[in-house]
């Protein structure tokens, strides 16, 4: 019986080089789809983050219907234990109840200081509004051994956003001083609309902290999500977006500076994982994204002072010589700096 000459014929594999060329191919094409990739997937954590601020700003509206002004950025509580009076909880833990968080925010005692015991447990609590997707570190737990006010354990969870005090800081119970905080939320604030001269739109209410970028010997004991603390749930934009990536991480023990509070540059000014700028929430509820490129008035990279602007030694308050340039930036965080701002210049 004969066989066919097609069973009989030999099959052809693939050559060494032929299969080289295959895998090289397919490398290319993984390099080039990769970033495109990538892209895709910082697109939709920077599409959530900017949800997260919407649901914020939400919130902060939702509790100035009700109370007539935005929360207190930094308050002060007896603690009956150490006999003093300490800063307690933050902006955020009074908007939980309008941030589908309403069991968080029933479990708080509010006769009592955040970091007295039978409050610590709220700190334990994760929120993960609070957190950008961008930063891989946020959702990470830390405990304080010995961190409450009464000695014992205190975990800690952290935020990626803060509240606009505007563009310096002031911690202190001098009324001219807070009289200068020209921000939203920011020590013993009550602002309300009728106090947000400059128009909603115009007038940051929330933005961004990279906390991932702190160092090793920062990143635990700032942004703090329960603390009402410059650094902590409060921004300021007396130094630029991402300052990681300038020089300007100058030391400060507040006198000079607007590091009133006890944090640094790197603690103060917003920042983000997202490339190119970040996330802020406005008065008006909207969303922008800035860009690192936005206007913004020159810090000097010895004094981290702008030029134009001194500090009283005696009063501590902020003179802005004659003529100073204010950036567009500094000018999006006032809240009755009179200034018009176009749309296109953010």
């Amino acid at each position: 019986m004969m066989r066919s000459s097609y069973s009989r014929a030999r099959r052809r594999g693939f050559t060494l080089i032929e299969l080289l060329v295959v895998i090289a191919i397919i490398a290319v094409l993984i390099a080039l789809l990769l970033p495109a990739v990538q892209s895709a997937r910082e697109a939709a954590r920077r599409a959530q983050c900017t949800n997260n601020l919407k649901q914020l700003a939400l919130a902060a509206h939702n509790y100035m219907s009700a109370v007539g002004v935005l929360p207190q950025g930094i308050q002060f509580q007896f603690d009956p234990v150490s006999g003093d009076f300490w800063s307690s909880g933050s902006c955020l833990v009074p908007l939980m109840q309008y941030a589908e968080q309403q069991q968080i925010f029933n479990a708080v005692n509010f006769d009592i200081n955040m970091y007295s015991a039978p409050n610590t447990t709220i700190s334990g609590i994760g929120v993960a509004t609070l957190w950008c997707p961008s930063d891989g570190t946020i959702q990470k737990k830390f405990t304080f051994p010995t961190g409450s006010l009464d000695g014992g354990p205190l975990p800690m969870y952290y935020n990626s956003y803060g509240a606009n005090a505007g563009e310096w800081f002031q911690f202190t119970f001098n009324q001219p001083r807070i009289d200068q905080c020209n921000g939203l939320i920011f020590m013993f604030s009550s602002i309300g609309p009728r106090d947000i001269l400059d128009g909603m739109s115009s007038t940051m209410l929330f933005g961004e902290r990279a906390h991932g970028l702190l160092g090793p010997t920062e990143i635990n004991c700032w942004n703090w999500w329960t603390s009402g603390n410059y650094g902590d749930s409060m921004f300021g934009t007396f130094f630029p977006i991402n300052v990681f990536k300038k020089n300007l991480n100058v030391y400060s023990d507040g006198w000079h500076t607007s590091l009133d509070g006890g944090c640094g540059p790197f603690v103060s000014a917003a920042s983000s994982f997202h490339p190119g700028g970040a996330n802020f929430a406005f008065a008006d509820g909207s969303v922008k994204f800035l860009k690192d490129s936005i206007d913004s008035w020159k810090n000097n990279p010895t004094t981290g002072m702008p030029a134009g602007i001194t500090r009283d030694g005696t009063t501590r308050l902020y003179v802005i010589a004659p003529g100073s340039y204010v950036g567009v930036y500094q000018r999006l965080s006032t809240r009755n700096g009179g200034e018009i701002i176009s749309a296109d210049a953010f």
